[in-house]
């Protein structure tokens, strides 16, 4: 291959968005919208704005017209970004198709092209390992695997554990070298599993064997983890419609479990290291809160937002930094840059339906913590 010729052609591919930047543009390279709709702000006061005192972005900027739940990793020079064509938890309302759709970026999030995401259910779950994007249908159903190296072939998809769970999650741990999830059961049918979270694990990302089950309750959902360098792993997990959250901790073999149960809601949630340190983003809610009668009713009452907190030893939250956010809203994924901290998310707080956005932190401000 001729990298020199691939690296001028880069360029050249590249100059109209790097010119319009230079000329003002921060968003030049970006996603064309308010085709569909104005992006007009749904009401003046949005249920992040009442937060004081938290880590605000520099920038904020919708990347569709439709969309939810986005997923976003480093893979390879590349910033990937995926999401699911929905309407939020309205589905395919509008113009939505409910087809999986990405983004790439080859300069740190200054500019995107889209790329084709093979046929999924929900948003997957990503995992970059080595050269290799493993791109995880979660689905409950019977949640699969496909593979790439460059965004363009990607392997058949093939089943990697049992019906009734929904891999959340998965992360690749490289000082036990392998995978690991939290899958959690939610039973739509009698013959499913009840409500549970288990430890899973897998070698090459395709053929997983359960370790454990962490926990049954009947509101178990979405649970992250987090190997240590001393090997006890820590999961969180989310309490469905509850108003607090457990985190479960085990050390190896990983079969005996001690759970605490924390104040906070955790929904969606992701865990991150930036710049040495450890960040969940998760949906927050102002329920109960004195600042809840500030801002109007959006979606379920709870008037949620999106919510980044700094996790400290013990996972323990701090709450750290919030983005424009409001009713059908969050599943935020960071990603660190050279000189930013990039945040993908959804929210409805524009022309009340739900959109893809992208905002940036100052990377030394948001490392150094709140004003």
């Amino acid at each position: 291959m001729n990298y020199g010729l691939l690296s001028a052609l880069t360029l050249l591919a590249l100059a109209p968005a790097v010119a319009a930047q230079e000329n003002g543009d921060r968003f030049a390279g970006f996603p064309p919208i308010n085709k569909t709709r104005p992006g007009n702000k749904s009401f003046a006061v949005l249920t992040s704005d009442v937060l004081p005192g938290l880590i605000r972005p520099k920038w904020t900027r919708a990347m569709t017209d439709l969309g939810a739940w986005p997923a976003m990793t480093r893979f390879k020079s590349d910033i990937v970004l995926v999401y699911i064509h929905w309407d939020g938890h309205r589905y395919k309302k509008l113009e939505a198709t409910g087809e999986g759709r990405g983004l790439r970026s080859s300069d740190e999030g200054k500019s995107w092209k889209a790329f084709k995401v093979p046929p999924c259910r929900i948003t997957p779950e990503l995992v970059a390992v080595g050269d290799t994007l493993f791109l995880f249908d979660p689905h409950a159903d019977g949640p699969t695997v496909r593979t790439t190296r460059n965004l363009l072939d990607w392997t058949e998809a093939k089943q990697v554990y049992e019906p009734g769970f929904n891999l959340w999650g998965i992360v690749y741990d490289a000082g036990t070298k392998k995978f690991w999830c939290a899958p959690h059961a939610i039973p739509r049918k009698p013959t499913d599993p009840p409500r549970q979270i288990r430890l899973i694990t897998s070698t090459d990302g395709v053929k997983w064997q359960t370790v454990s089950t962490i926990l049954k309750a009947a509101n178990m959902s979405e649970s992250t983890l987090r190997v240590l360098a001393d090997g006890t792993m820590r999961v969180m997990i989310r309490r469905k419609y509850g108003r607090d959250h457990d985190v479960a901790t085990a050390g190896p073999p990983y079969t005996e479990w001690k759970i605490d149960t924390r104040p906070e809601i955790v929904e969606g949630e992701h865990l991150f290291e930036v710049g040495g340190q450890v960040f969940l983003a998760s949906r927050a809610n102002l329920a109960g809160k004195p600042q809840a009668k500030e801002v109007p009713d959006l979606f379920d009452k709870r008037k949620s937002y999106s919510m980044v907190y700094r996790v400290d030893a013990e996972c323990r939250l701090t709450p750290w930094a919030v983005m424009d956010s409001m009713g059908d809203c969050s599943y935020p994924f960071l990603v660190e840059t050279p000189t930013e901290v990039l945040c993908a998310y959804y929210s409805q707080h524009q022309d009340r339906v739900c959109k893809v956005y992208l905002c940036g932190y100052d990377k030394t401000e948001f490392l150094k913590g709140r004003r």
